[in-house]
């Protein structure tokens, strides 16, 4: 079994996040790039943590119409030789904002996907994904995140890939580290492709 991690590794949320930036007039300037980082950067700078919460809340919520699947993602499914299963650590509720259910927005969300009849299972802390990976054992997890690999209790028997389509990790050495779903497979199932 392979796990996959939800948000930012399955949904890009590109479109959601400019599209909620330019609702709270956050909309990076004069950047060559328009991207999360670079959003995040803008709201930090206009509204420090807060504002960019809300932004979060309202990317993840009532803008994730506007996300879409990561290149790729679709395709490995298809083609992926054994099951996999989504691992995400989601709060119900934004901790400021509009009170948007999150899991359902993203349930909702994924019901329009080629993916809609994955297992999801969702969690309030990352503590919390880790313990449910010791007891799961999947082969393998893929997950933007590199502190979930550093959480205490990470299951040894399973591999952290990380997933890093926008080279925000380029120091990471510590397992795999993948820029797209096109390379996962290859990753995963190097001898079936």
């Amino acid at each position: 079994m392979i796990a996959l991690d939800l948000d930012n590794t399955i949904i890009c949320y590109d479109e959601a996040f400019r599209t909620a930036a330019t609702r709270l007039d956050c909309f990076p300037q004069g950047v060559a790039s328009i991207n999360k980082s670079s959003i995040k950067a803008a709201a930090f700078a206009k509204g420090g943590n807060e504002l960019w919460t809300r932004l979060q809340g309202l990317a993840y919520g009532e803008e994730i119409s506007k996300a879409r699947l990561f290149p790729g993602c679709a395709e490995f499914m298809k083609s992926a030789p054994e099951d996999c299963v989504i691992l995400s650590h989601k709060t119900r509720l934004p901790d400021l904002g509009p009170h948007t259910d999150l899991r359902a927005a993203a349930t909702t969300w994924l019901g329009s996907t080629p993916l809609a009849k994955l297992p999801l299972h969702f969690f309030d802390t990352r503590e919390a994904k880790v313990a449910a990976l010791a007891t799961m054992k999947p082969r393998a997890l893929l997950d933007d995140l590199p502190e979930v690999f550093q959480t205490p209790g990470f299951p040894p028997e399973t591999t952290f890939v990380l997933f890093d389509p926008d080279n925000a990790h380029p120091h990471w050495h510590s397992s795999p580290r993948i820029p797209s779903w096109r390379d996962a497979h290859e990753q995963l199932w190097p001898s079936s492709k």
